[in-house]
């Protein structure tokens, strides 16, 4: 089984649709067909209705430093969904409960002096292609296996920035690495462009897919595969 858990990129209290990682180009989505408009508490209601139980909710505001729509994330928790809440660096101060799991992203922290702070909890591993982002470096998908496979996460996040929001496909060759370090424990986003790619994680040993555009387009409609 793998679980389709739909994404909500917040920017300025509206869903934004998120393109390649390029956030200052992001514009408050259009075109959906759940709703006529960006508000995420529509968006939540209708994904609900659908059957989800789960979202990513992606503070654009907290991860750049310059607001918070916190209050979202709540709105989805009144709504009866789990939430993975990427609120930036100040998730690392912030305890997970039972409705709401902070994810810390690798961009918020430094290589390798922070990697500590990542033990025990659920983690993203910021990626453009084959590249993992830290806050003060980049560095190659085979050097991060290497410095994270003896750290006990709850869960990894595998987030190819460069194709968010493309439909251009998963990164099979990053996706077939990782999954062979953390089995049980991997969830993917990024390119996923329909059924196919999902059906592909789910044979892999994949547990989770993050979708948005291939959700707003009607393509994918399933919480469960």
């Amino acid at each position: 089984m793998v679980e389709v858990i739909p994404v909500l990129d917040i920017m300025n209290g509206l869903v934004v649709h998120a393109v390649a990682g390029r956030r200052e180009e992001y514009k408050p989505l259009r075109d959906s067909v759940l709703v006529k408009s960006p508000d995420p508490s529509l968006i939540l209601t209708s994904l609900r209705d659908m059957g989800f139980t789960s979202v990513y909710i992606a503070d654009l505001d907290a991860i750049m430093g310059r607001g918070d729509n916190g209050i979202i994330v709540y709105t989805a928790v009144a709504l009866n969904f789990k939430v993975l809440a990427d609120v930036g660096r100040r998730g690392l101060n912030l305890l997970d409960n039972e409705n709401i799991t902070y994810v810390i992203g690798t961009e918020y922290v430094k290589y390798p002096s922070e990697i500590e702070f990542l033990a025990g909890r659920v983690i993203s591993l910021d990626m453009f292609g084959d590249k993992v982002l830290f806050s003060n470096t980049r560095r190659s998908i085979d050097d991060v296996i290497e410095e994270f496979k003896t750290i006990e996460f709850k869960r990894v996040l595998a987030i190819d920035l460069s194709r968010v929001g493309t439909e251009s496909g998963v990164n099979k060759a990053v996706i077939s690495k990782l999954i062979r370090y953390f089995p049980g424990k991997l969830i993917v986003g990024g390119g996923v462009k329909g059924e196919e790619d999902i059906l592909y994680l789910k044979s892999i040993g994949v547990i989770g897919v993050l979708v948005a555009t291939a959700i707003h387009k009607g393509v994918i409609r399933k919480p469960i595969y």
